[in-house]
Parts: structure tokens; sequence; C-alpha cells
């Protein structure tokens, strides 16, 4: 909510930043059969990997933002320790938390942050287009016999801040 208008609508860039671009899923392609596959394909592969620590995914959006899943995904399958806290419940312990997980899987699969279709941001701000993205590279790089859905694509908006205004 904008503490200056009351305004509850969702903004869609987190501080407006001129020059921020942002890719978000066209409405239609959420419906997909393809990307429905896929999601589900995710979530179950998740869960059989990590069901001998009770760890159950339901949303990739919901359930991977704060690192904590991400975190014992990442040991089981790339059977790596990264010391970090189990539990973080400020949005600054979550974001120092998730930047390490990311840092070890960019290591682990010795990736330029170029060639990475996620980041931080992306990733907290629960962005379901740069979790899907993260999550396939790590079933291909980590589980390549796994048979991943293909053929699977959606559309994108992409939007970028032109210019601020500032209040007064």
């Amino acid at each position: 909510m904008d503490p200056v208008s009351g305004d509850t609508k969702e903004t869609i860039f987190d501080e407006e930043v001129t020059g921020e671009v942002r890719k978000i899923l066209q409405p239609t392609s959420e419906n997909d059969a393809k990307l429905r596959e896929l999601k589900t394909f995710l979530i179950d592969w998740i869960n059989y990997e990590l069901k001998q620590e009770h760890i159950v995914v339901k949303s990739l959006e919901e359930d991977l933002f704060d690192g904590l899943i991400l975190h014992h995904l990442l040991q089981k399958i790339a059977k790596v320790k990264i010391e970090v806290e189990e539990i973080t419940l400020s949005v600054v312990n979550q974001r120092r938390k998730l930047g390490l997980i990311l840092d070890a899987v960019s290591s682990c699969m010795q990736l330029e942050e170029e060639h990475m279709q996620w980041d931080l941001n992306l990733i907290h701000s629960k962005d379901l287009l740069a979790t899907l993205h993260l999550l396939v590279a790590l079933a291909r790089h980590f589980k390549p016999d796994l048979p991943l859905p293909e053929n699977v694509s959606v559309e994108v908006v992409v939007m970028e801040v032109s210019h601020q205004i500032f209040g007064m």
C-alpha cells in the first residue's frame, strides 16, 4: 500500500528506478497446459528430493522465495554444505540467505552472472519466470537424466520504467 495515497494496488517495480526492466508472464500464458505441466513436474521433483526432510512444496513462487527450500534442495542435489541460518524471519536476513544460496548455485554450476535468467531480487519478489529458469537450470545441471517437459514456451510482457515522478 502506498502510505501517501492509500493506493493498495501492487506495483510491479520495487522502487521504480528509471531504466529498470521487468519481464512478467502474459496472463494467458499462466493457463498454458505445458507451463502447468512444467510447474507440476518441478514441484513433484522437489518434493521427491526433499521427502526425507519432510518438506512439501505447493507453490514455486510462494515456497522458494526466501531461500529455505532452495537451501535444502541445493544441499541434496549438489551435495554441498552452505552455512546459513535455517529459519530467517526478517526480509533483510531472507535476502542475505537467498543471496548466499544463489552465489552457491552459480559457483556449483560455474555460471557467469550474464548467463543467469534469475537474480536475488527476482526470486525474492516471487517472480515465477525467474524461479522456473533457476529450477530448470538446477535440474538440467544436477539431474541431466530427469525427463523435464519439453517445448515449454510462454509469452512475456517486458516493462521498463522510462521516468520517475517525484511527489512533494
